[in-house]
């Protein structure tokens, strides 16, 4: 099947991830909007990922990395400057921190005649969905330019935006972050937001209150993920789904936000809420609730294996199959 056509703009970063020896480290391709357009191509949609990348040797890696898992380079933008990085530390409970290297790197530079030549391609290909979030919502001088396209596309109506904070502490302060986040926020179709980014934006806060005013801001749909605890949606104020997550033996979390976001947009593709003249809204509790089942599944199977390693379509059909 042919699924729905979806841009995601943002930056890859190459992930310096420890080995079994604590100074042992091997460079893993990475970046969340990366993360979530391999998983979209898995699930069944057609991803254009949108980037403003770097002319370093590193820059190889990831276009290696992207073009090996059936993804195409063709939308990415070719600027001067090295590619990001991230040296990660994993938590005992497979969690993950990351410490960041950006300095001059071309994937937070954004500018408005770059993200109209990179939005020209999205359209031109048939995109009906633009997902973005990450860094390049909060982080860099590019902000402001891509909050501008974001409002743009918003007034156009021919997008379905979806937005994911994947705040990370330690790079902006949290006021300026909690800021930009609900700029983007308001602006937003769908927003997937993590019990973690919420800690951090609203410490003190129920994550479902947050999510329930989120709600009403703007968002047709907010999407809580809770780690194993599953998933939880909220629409005009009112909490709509509850999905328990799955047992599994968990080698690491990387991805698995970004794959319950991969799943959420093609979950909505395949129900034809997409794009122009798409509401969300007509989908009642149950289908949204089918959808996010299947996104924990999805989530489920990424943590199963290491990195961020997204199912196919075919493997999240078999985990929720009847037995």
């Amino acid at each position: 099947m042919s699924g729905a056509c979806i841009a995601v703009l943002g930056e890859r970063i190459v992930d310096f991830v420890p080995g079994d020896d604590p100074q042992s480290y091997r460079a893993v391709a990475g970046g969340s909007p990366a993360n979530v357009a391999l998983g979209i191509r898995r699930l069944g949609g057609e991803p254009v990922l949108l980037g403003r990348v770097g002319d370093d040797g590193l820059a190889g890696l990831l276009d290696r990395a992207i073009l090996d898992n059936g993804l195409s380079t063709a939308a990415l933008l070719r600027r001067s400057g090295p590619s990001m990085l991230a040296v990660c530390t994993r938590r005992d409970d497979g969690s993950v921190e990351y410490y960041f290297y950006y300095q001059g790197s071309p994937d937070l530079l954004w500018n408005a005649a770059d993200l109209a030549e990179a939005l020209g391609a999205a359209r031109d290909a048939g995109a009906v969905a633009w997902h973005t979030g990450s860094l390049v919502s909060w982080l860099g001088p590019g902000v402001d330019d891509v909050l501008a396209a974001w409002r743009a596309a918003h007034d156009a109506g021919d997008l379905t935006l979806s937005y994911d904070p994947n705040a990370r502490p330690g790079t902006v302060p949290r006021e300026e972050m909690r800021a930009r986040v609900e700029s983007f926020v308001a602006l937003s179709h769908v927003v997937k937001v993590s019990d973690e980014d919420i800690a951090f934006l609203y410490p003190g806060e129920s994550a479902g209150d947050v999510c329930a005013r989120w709600s009403t801001a703007g968002p047709a749909l907010v999407v809580l993920t809770r780690g194993p605890d599953g998933v939880a949606a909220w629409r005009g104020g009112r909490q709509v789904a509850d999905v328990a997550g799955r047992r599994v033996t968990v080698a690491d979390t990387v991805g698995a936000g970004d794959t319950v976001t991969a799943a959420l947009l093609v979950g909505l593709g395949d129900a034809g809420v997409l794009g122009a003249g798409g509401r969300i809204a007509t989908l009642d509790d149950a289908a949204i609730g089918a959808i996010l089942e299947r996104a924990v599944a999805a989530a489920a199977i990424t943590c199963s294996r290491e990195g961020a390693n997204p199912p196919t379509r075919d493997e999240v059909d078999a985990a929720i199959a009847p037995r």
